[in-house]
């Protein structure tokens, strides 16, 4: 069958950067579709109205490039809060209520244009999979058309807290529904393929790899030389012998508490002013106050709060080591970034990390919540400290080969060409 120049895409979501906030969902759906739109794609994004009114979806410039390369982006908004102004949507409840809604009324939406003909894919995020899942799955019309999906990180399937598994329940059933009526799931990691069939029941022949990703330029622009100096001064960086550096929100699945935990056991092997950094917010911190002071490293602990993505960027440059403790994780874009930055890594084998970060090549796994094997490894990286600018360039070739988001749109775009050309 011949394929469809250009190759129209429902996008299906319900947040985008920077309409709806900073966090990693919102960046994913952003460069995807505006990367896909440079590859000359029609998309048409479905997302809930803006939150946010400070700046527009695109920039000029941005617009002129998708322009330039043949693609087009066009928006429709659809109502998601259907709480009282009591209720946070995206609190559990909040989201029990308001996403079933939504992702029904937004397959209605997008399969009466797949009927009329408007589409040649539909590509779903997340929960958004499922109103239009269950209306493919009772319509053989909309069955002509390929649909793909792409669940994420799964922390529904993943928590380890019996309230959060209960509460979740909801959630993993439009999450599986959804997933396993398209004819493409996406695995955000290799090491995860194998996710997707054991949590969603997925068909493994169903299930295709595309990284989550990062923009590569867009992180580096960020980084700025006045702030780099800013950062150093503000948080005495020019007196620490040695700077670590954990970023994510303060949860306790992050594992920072593991961390505390072997930085204090390795006190007598670390230099006399060293530092730990972390940046992020949220209902961990005063349990983290409260334990470093009780270990007595409080004095090598800052935490640095939430900070701007030109701040971020800039102190990235300004660490040795970046430390990642997670318990449990999806991609770990953050890591990405600090690998982007030329900087070596610890982490946990969780998620996708081990597609990322590879024994003394550029960093060294962790077992996820293994104190004795934490403090082990970063010993053994300390050690290993003259072979960190290897390391740190062994970062950037890995983010740059398979972790950057034009390769990822690439790799998007095939798999659409794929489905197309397929005869079902």
């Amino acid at each position: 069958m011949s394929l469809p120049d250009p190759i129209r895409v429902a996008m299906l979501a319900r947040v985008v950067f920077p309409l709806h906030g900073f966090g990693g969902i919102e960046r994913h759906v952003f460069h995807l579709v505006t990367h896909l739109a440079r590859l000359g794609t029609h998309v048409t994004l479905y997302v809930q109205p803006a939150t946010s009114h400070d700046q527009p979806l695109v920039s000029e410039e941005l617009a002129a490039a998708m322009a330039a390369g043949g693609g087009a982006l066009a928006v429709r908004h659809l109502r998601y809060d259907y709480t009282s102004p009591l209720l946070r949507p995206n609190s559990i409840l909040g989201r029990q209520i308001n996403y079933p809604w939504y992702t029904w009324q937004l397959g209605q939406q997008v399969a009466a244009a797949v009927r009329a003909g408007s589409y040649d894919v539909v590509h779903a995020q997340g929960l958004c999979a499922f109103g239009y899942g269950w209306l493919r799955r009772h319509d053989a019309t909309l069955r002509r058309v390929p649909f793909i999906a792409n669940p994420h990180g799964l922390e529904e399937y993943r928590t380890p807290d019996w309230r959060k598994w209960l509460a979740y329940a909801p959630f993993r059933a439009l999450y599986s529904y959804g997933t396993r009526s398209a004819d493409r799931a996406i695995a955000t990691d290799a090491c995860t393929r194998g996710d997707l069939p054991h949590y969603l029941g997925v068909d493994p022949a169903r299930v295709v790899v595309i990284p989550s990703a990062i923009d590569v330029d867009e992180c580096l622009a960020w980084t700025r030389d006045d702030l780099r100096a800013a950062m150093r001064a503000r948080l005495g960086l020019d007196e620490a012998d040695l700077v670590l550096l954990s970023v994510s929100r303060l949860e306790r699945n992050k594992g920072y508490h593991i961390l505390a935990e072997a930085l204090a056991r390795l006190r007598p092997q670390l230099p006399p002013r060293w530092r730990w950094l972390l940046v992020g917010q949220g209902k961990e911190r005063a349990a983290l106050e409260a334990q470093v002071r009780q270990l007595g490293i409080a004095e090598h602990v800052t935490f640095v709060g939430k900070l701007s993505d030109n701040e971020l960027h800039s102190l990235y440059e300004e660490i040795d080591l970046f430390v990642h403790p997670t318990l449990y994780e999806g991609s770990s874009l953050v890591t990405l970034e600090a690998m982007i930055h030329r900087k070596p890594v610890v982490a946990s084998a969780a998620g996708g990390i081990p597609d990322k970060v590879f024994d003394g090549r550029n960093g060294t796994l962790v077992r996820p919540g293994d104190v004795n094997d934490l403090a082990a490894k970063l010993a053994a990286a300390l050690a290993a400290r003259a072979q960190w600018p290897e390391w740190g360039a062994a970062s950037v070739e890995i983010v740059r080969s398979t972790f950057d988001w034009p390769v990822v749109a690439r790799a998007t775009l095939a798999e659409y060409r794929r489905m197309l050309g397929k005869d079902d």
